[in-house]
């Protein structure tokens, strides 16, 4: 199987913040990196090229319609078209392209349904992902889940390899209990599967702190850290507090746990509609923005666009204000937020790689970040605990 080109390793010495060079079909590299989404590129809104390297798409399958495109029910083309269109709009010769499936039914495909999922994820991916699934480790018995998911798991992986050219990336559920881990990790490495994408399920770091540390001992045991890379999944920014405009950058803080590469949270609200319709009817005309401010690492919720106007970085982004004004495009307005603090973000990225590259030090330097300050002490310990195992 092929697996994923790691080099150039660099580690910072008093947090888990790592750089490495990436060689993954081909496509080279270099991490800490932030995801794209691809379904927010827009030819209209332009995104800084230096933070482009990585894009996500994320599709959901329920199975009921997995059963209908197999038979012939439904037009599978309708699929492909959802994502090409936003594919044809990356850079396909050095981008690297990731497209997660995601199953939200406890009934599972088997056969050549698994092709099906399989083949498409293969096809839009150049380091092909395994299903995410949502439906699992949500009950009392977690070695059941854990043989019916590796099982799963298993076939899919089957599937891909019948005819394989890729890296495979396996997934490993933010739910899943900690004491599991090494088994799932041990089932993967026996596949020959030593990158792993972490699923945190639209929840922030703070829920999955356990896990992450039995996943990155086992990893660092296994000694395949040289060979292997971790990407954070549905990874949640989290809530603001009532009374505040501001959430603390729970989604940047994951870099301190040696993920290389962060995506967006795609997990679905699970308000009831009727909620979600007076919400929308409370708020009115007023403006939902939450922008991430580089400064101090907060997400900012703003109610009109001049209130932004003091934070906002007009010399380093070609993003306009109008952009964010839904009251000329909705869907502008949404895809510019996300694509504004994707890159805000990423360019914070640039600056650990070049802080690492001097042999600086990331935690004085994320010191200086006022909202996630008051972690640092805890992101520091983590690092101290792998030292033996480094």
């Amino acid at each position: 199987m092929h697996k994923v080109s790691v080099s150039h390793q660099e580690i910072d010495e008093e947090l888990f913040i790592r750089s490495e060079k990436l060689k993954i079909n081909n496509k080279t590299l270099r991490t800490p990196i932030k995801a794209v989404n691809m379904r927010c590129l827009r030819n209209d809104v332009p995104l800084n090229p230096i933070v482009k390297g990585v894009n996500e798409i994320f599709k959901e399958l329920k199975y009921k319609d997995i059963k209908k495109f197999c038979s012939g029910e439904k037009d599978e083309t309708n699929i492909y078209k959802s994502i090409n269109t936003p594919l044809n709009k990356t850079d396909k010769n050095t981008e690297v392209n990731i497209c997660f499936i995601q199953l939200p039914d406890l009934q599972l495909p088997k056969n050549n349904e698994i092709d099906f999922i399989t083949n498409i994820s293969y096809v839009y991916s150049d380091i092909t992902p395994l299903p995410l699934l949502q439906s699992l480790f949500k009950s009392n018995d977690g070695i059941a889940d854990l043989e019916l998911f590796m099982g799963f798991m298993q076939e899919c992986i089957d599937s891909i390899n019948r005819l394989n050219n890729k890296p495979i990336l396996g997934i490993i559920p933010g739910t899943i209990p900690s004491s599991l881990i090494g088994y799932l990790i041990d089932f993967y490495h026996e596949n020959d599967i030593t990158s792993f994408a972490f699923d945190f399920q639209g929840r922030i770091h703070k829920n999955y702190e356990v896990q992450i540390r039995a996943m990155t001992t086992k990893i660092l045991e296994l000694d395949i850290s040289n060979e292997s890379f971790l990407y954070s999944c549905n990874t949640q920014r989290g809530k603001v507090s009532k009374g505040s405009t501001i959430i603390k950058g729970n989604d940047i803080a994951v870099y301190n746990y040696g993920f290389d590469v962060m995506g967006d949270s795609h997990v679905k609200s699970k308000m009831h509609p009727d909620v979600v319709k007076k919400l929308n009817e409370r708020a009115g005309n007023d403006l939902n923005i939450r922008l991430f401010n580089s400064d101090d690492y907060g997400h900012y919720k703003f109610s009109d666009l001049d209130a932004i106007k003091e934070m906002y970085p007009y010399d380093e982004t070609k993003i306009t204000l109008d952009s964010f004004n839904p009251n000329i495009i909705k869907k502008r307005a949404t895809d510019s937020q996300k694509l504004f603090n994707t890159e805000r973000i990423g360019l914070e990225l640039m600056k650990y790689k070049h802080i690492l590259n001097q042999s600086e030090s990331t935690y004085d330097y994320i010191n200086t970040k006022e909202q996630i300050r008051d972690s640092l002490d805890k992101f520091r310990d983590f690092r101290s605990n792998l030292d033996k195992l480094l």
